[in-house]
């Protein structure tokens, strides 16, 4: 019941935003013909799909360096199939199985007795990503510098409030990862032997010290995982960048990279069906404050970025279909 709750909540969000973006700025005459002019830019459609399975095939390498850590021979194209799969899922936000859990489930199979450090590297690989898009968004800034007097009140409202958030959630992981040190664990029995001898807090305990320990040998891939983030971010950005201009907007790719992590911030928010509306509400805000994108044009690009992914999402469905097809195949021969 919760969970149908929440699903209709969130389409509620996704429609009542979109109404509004789209009765503010008529879908009829404003945003469906640029819709037309994909045919016409088909390139930058063509390059914003690439662009996206990019960062689809850089989220699979990401991983795998950190898989490979405890499991040396873990094939590649497994972790692929796992990551474009769980895009599915992803863009879907409707399914009962979210992507991080689909790749968790999917990989502990193939790697019996490994199901927590399956999970801690994909947290790990997630903090990978926080990291480079933090990196990313202050070397954009920081390129930006000269022009901040020249943002919109609504773009300079976002930028700031985002690089609060970021820099925080920088500041909380390297908190977390003192906190979870053997040594400060071991002054806290020492200085608290009550409160950290309790069996549920001490249970608690002992599950920090399994994931500290999975950090600490994982922590120099994590390094490397955190250079191909950064790749893997602008390639995600640059397919909504081939968005704006199959749609026939132009904005300086800077401007571009700039906003993107934002609307990508904005549309992970679970109160919409995949971004959908606050996404696009994001873009348009910062594209139109930032570069001077007039406000249709930046809605239909964020659709058109959204829309790429959206079909190496389909892709990841159709491999999961088969892979189920040919399960209960399978099962079917061994009965009989």
């Amino acid at each position: 019941m919760k969970r149908l709750l929440s699903i209709s909540l969130r389409l509620v969000i996704s429609g009542v935003v979109l109404f509004l973006l789209f009765r503010e700025h008529d879908l009829i005459s404003e945003i469906a013909p640029r819709f037309r002019t994909l045919l016409v830019n088909w390139p930058w459609a063509v390059g914003g799909i690439a662009f996206a399975f990019l960062s689809l095939l850089l989220m699979a390498v990401r991983w795998h360096i950190l898989l490979r850590g405890f499991a040396p021979t873990l094939a590649f194209g497994l972790v692929l199939r796992a990551e474009i799969v769980s895009a599915f899922f992803n863009i879907s936000s409707l399914g009962v199985v979210g992507g991080d859990a689909y790749k968790i489930m999917s990989l502990a199979r193939r790697l019996p007795g490994q199901t927590m450090p399956v999970s801690v590297s994909l947290v790990l690989d997630h903090l990978a990503g926080l990291v480079a898009v933090a990196l990313l968004f202050a070397a954009c800034i920081a390129a930006k510098a000269a022009d901040w007097p020249d943002f919109g009140p609504d773009a300079r409202m976002l930028v700031s409030g985002y690089g609060l958030y970021v820099g925080g959630a920088v500041a909380g992981l390297a908190l977390s990862w003192l906190s979870f040190k053997p040594s400060l664990l071991e002054w806290g029995r020492r200085t608290f032997p009550r409160t950290f001898g309790h069996p549920k807090f001490a249970s608690t305990l002992a599950q920090m010290t399994q994931v500290h320990d999975v950090f600490a040998t994982l922590w120099q891939r994590a390094l490397s995982a955190t250079f191909v983030a950064l790749f893997l971010h602008v390639a995600f950005f640059m397919s909504f960048y081939c968005g704006l201009r199959a749609v026939g907007g132009t904005a300086p790719v800077l401007d571009v990279l700039t906003a993107m992590p934002i609307v990508d911030a904005a549309a992970a928010l679970p109160i919409s069906v995949s971004g959908l509306g606050v996404r696009e509400r994001t873009f348009e805000a910062l594209l139109a404050g930032i570069a001077g994108v007039p406000d249709a044009v930046g809605i239909a690009a964020s659709l058109a970025g959204w829309l790429f992914n959206l079909f190496w999402g389909l892709v990841g469905g159709v491999l999961f279909l088969l892979a189920r097809h040919a399960g209960a195949a399978k099962l079917e021969v061994q009965a009989a």
